[in-house]
């Protein structure tokens, strides 16, 4: 395990805490924020990064963070995502917004057009 080093940025806890519409306290945060960390960080890294995460450190804690027991790759793929994520909450308005924004980066589930529908809509 390496190391203590801050790995989420405060902009990160802050973005969320605005969407959310809470007071944010770096000493206090809400416990759903983790599941939040887990789906739209290592999840949607890889799902098979979340699965590891979930298995190898069940329940973490102060001391015993899920980034701890990351590779230097692992580390800056995390390190890349946080930043991604970031980027994506600033430019919303509340967590539905952010939900949905996220969805169309990452799960692709917006629209998605083919070439087909592209020249048919073409005058």
């Amino acid at each position: 395990m390496q190391d203590w080093a801050q790995m989420f940025p405060p902009e990160f806890w802050f973005e969320l805490a605005r969407l959310e519409g809470v007071h944010y306290s770096p000493k206090n945060r809400p416990l759903r924020w983790g599941k939040y960390v887990m789906a739209f960080v290592y999840d949607s890294i890889d799902k098979d990064m979340g699965k590891a995460m979930r298995t190898i450190n069940p329940d973490p804690s102060k001391g015993k963070n899920d980034h701890q027991l990351l590779t230097d790759f692992g580390r800056a793929q995390v390190h890349d995502q946080i930043q991604k994520v970031v980027t994506i909450m600033k430019l919303c308005e509340n967590m539905k917004d952010f939900r949905q924004k996220f969805d169309r980066v990452f799960k692709k589930t917006a629209i998605q057009m083919n070439f087909t529908d592209i020249w048919e809509s073409q005058p």
